[in-house]
């Protein structure tokens, strides 16, 4: 049986959450619902919770302040929220999960089936701390079956789709294969000079060394990778790379 406590200081939220969860009720049991940081926080540190739902926005403080603030952080997390196109980013890239209001009970069953490949590891939460921070550089969490990375996404020199799988090819040499597909890490990445040439590749143009045109163009990367770009792709990537 799943912990789970309830944090949203709207009362609406939470009451829709509960209405919800009752489907799941063999499996997860609410043992409380909080609508102020300072509960809580006392709440998670006395009743030791195994999943917490955690609304971003939370008055005057944040769901980062409260996790910040507590001693122990032995939970899962899902973090619920209205449209915040930068804590959501933020969570992405920290691989949390998040739901968006007013939410969704097929987003939220999807959600819960991921639970049981979903760790709160300090690498996880380190990441969201530092992702938080508008002053610095984004990192990236990539969870593989045996160990957790946090990337520097300037770090990335390009990925390579593999079915549902998506490989890293980094700065230094080594590479990382992510349980997750290449278009979940384009709609992450786009906005950060990185481009999807092909359907199976997205580069970093940073590490472009040389751009082939013709027929078949390609670019030469900095790792001497060659990497295609797809007919219908040509004009537009001409036209981005000519903006860097």
């Amino acid at each position: 049986m799943i912990k789970a406590i309830l944090i949203d200081d709207e009362l609406h939220c939470t009451e829709r959450l509960q209405t919800l969860l009752l489907k799941y009720s063999d499996n997860i049991h609410i043992i409380g619902v909080y609508h102020n940081v300072e509960d809580a926080k006392n709440s998670i540190e006395k009743l030791k919770p195994n999943l917490v739902f955690l609304d971003i926005h939370l008055n005057e403080s944040t769901a980062f302040d409260l996790l910040k603030s507590l001693k122990q952080k032995k939970f899962q997390i899902i973090f619920t929220t209205a449209y915040d196109k930068y804590a959501i980013e933020a969570i992405k890239f920290s691989a949390f999960d998040y739901l968006l209001k007013p939410i969704d009970s097929f987003e939220l069953k999807d959600t819960l089936a991921r639970l049981k490949n979903t760790t709160n590891s300090h690498k996880k939460l380190d990441a969201l701390f530092y992702n938080t921070s508008k002053e610095v550089e984004k990192k990236i969490i990539i969870a593989t079956e045996k160990e957790t990375f946090f990337l520097n996404i300037s770090d990335i020199v390009r990925c390579k789709a593999d079915g549902s799988y998506t490989t890293f090819f980094l700065a230094n040499g080594k590479s990382v294969i992510a349980s997750k597909t290449l278009k979940h890490f384009d709609e992450l990445l786009s906005t950060y000079a990185f481009y999807r040439t092909h359907q199976s590749h997205l580069i970093n143009t940073k590490f472009i060394g040389k751009n082939i045109k013709g027929t078949n163009a390609y670019v030469i990367m900095n790792d001497k990778s060659e990497i295609p770009i797809a007919k219908r792709r040509k004009e537009d990537f001409l036209n981005t790379i000519n903006e860097l």
